[in-house]
């Protein structure tokens, strides 16, 4: 009996999840199929900045996306889940590919918002199919990310990761090559 009551209160859960995720949409200028989204997920987004998510994305409870500038395009692939109180910062171009796993408090940049003389203050991230990013990591202005690479709780990457890689560390230093996770 236990578990019947569990199934039908985990099904209610998906099912408001999906219709937040219909809800949703209407915020996006595209989105695949079976979007799920938790409560209090914030979409700050300029007039002609672009929005695209992939199928079967999970954005979970307070995750914030942050389009900031008209040129903004933030894609998030397909299988791919945002958990909570992560943050996506985009003023030009944010790439998260499909069947990542992104953890609670993590924060994804491509800008500083403020300059220092003679440098760049925005630049694209780019992070690769199949990636997991630990809680609390950073991951700033124009790092791209390898195929199955992982970044492990804490770190803040500041220069790009090789394809199936392991880094840990302030900042993110490779720790381990020819990594594999599983979901």
């Amino acid at each position: 009996m236990q578990l019947r009551k569990r199934r039908v209160k985990d099904y209610g859960k998906h099912a408001y999840r999906l219709f937040l995720g219909a809800l949703f949409r209407r915020k996006t200028d595209r989105c695949g199929k079976l979007l799920r989204v938790g409560g209090g997920v914030t979409v700050s987004k300029a007039k002609r900045a672009k929005l695209r998510i992939g199928n079967y994305v999970i954005l979970y409870r307070n995750a914030g996306l942050y389009l900031d500038s008209d040129n903004a395009v933030l894609e998030i692939g397909d299988h791919t889940f945002l958990n909570r109180r992560s943050e996506v910062m985009c003023k030009q171009h944010v790439k998260i590919g499909s069947h990542c796993a992104i953890s609670w408090d993590v924060t994804i940049t491509d800008t500083d918002y403020h300059a220092l003389e003679g440098a760049e203050t925005t630049k694209p991230v780019v992070i690769g199919d199949h990636v997991w990013i630990g809680c609390r990591a950073t991951i700033l202005k124009g790092v791209t990310i390898g195929p199955g690479a992982v970044v492990a709780a804490g770190a803040v990457v500041s220069k790009d990761v090789p394809a199936g890689t392991l880094v840990a560390g302030v900042p993110a230093k490779p720790i381990r090559e020819g990594v594999r996770w599983t979901l």
